[in-house]
């Protein structure tokens, strides 16, 4: 059992190492992006979601999905993944027992791609929105004790280092949170 524990604690603690050495390499210009293809984003979303519906269903929370299908950008699959992971974890850990997640996959008009990720949860005064994306950045309250503060911050370099943009909303009981890809 004790082995389990630490075993667990290990494979968190990398996973915090790991990020923190991306956004340094972000922050020094040296976080190289692997040559971009065209992403199938649909099926990319999909296969990312697929295993955060068991932990969803464990937690008491409501997951809901639309997605687009065919829907393709130049990109980088890996980091697209990543960052459709992070939003989903973010969001079924936020949610809280008895919570919603909400992900659309859509095509606006203007053309792109846009994902939102919408969560219920414990609420986040108006002006603590524009700083979500900060590093260690946890928005006070209920939220400050649920992870390290680096995910939102990462979303935020992954979508910038492929031309996108991210941002944060209120909608009402739900936080959302969107990235346009074009």
């Amino acid at each position: 059992k004790w082995v389990e524990y630490i075993r667990d604690e290990a494979q968190r603690m990398r996973a915090l190492v790991e990020d923190l050495l991306f956004l340094a390499k972000s922050d020094a210009g040296k976080e190289t992006s692997p040559v971009t293809a065209l992403v199938d984003v649909s099926e990319l979303t999909w296969s990312a979601l697929l295993p955060f519906e068991p932990v969803a269903f464990e937690q008491g929370v409501e997951m809901e999905s639309e997605i687009a299908d065919q829907l393709t950008v130049q990109g980088n699959a890996d980091q697209l993944r990543r960052l459709v992971a992070i939003l989903l974890d973010n969001a079924v850990k936020y949610a809280g027992n008895g919570g919603r997640v909400k992900l659309v996959l859509s095509r606006p008009e203007r053309g792109g791609v846009c994902l939102t990720v919408h969560n219920t949860g414990p609420a986040i005064p108006p002006e603590h929105l524009p700083r979500l994306f900060e590093r260690f950045y946890q928005g006070g309250g209920a939220r400050s004790s649920a992870g390290a503060g680096l995910g939102l911050a990462i979303v935020s370099q992954l979508a910038a280092s492929m031309g996108a943009t991210a941002a944060a909303s209120l909608e009402g009981d739900f936080l959302r949170v969107t990235v346009e890809l074009q």
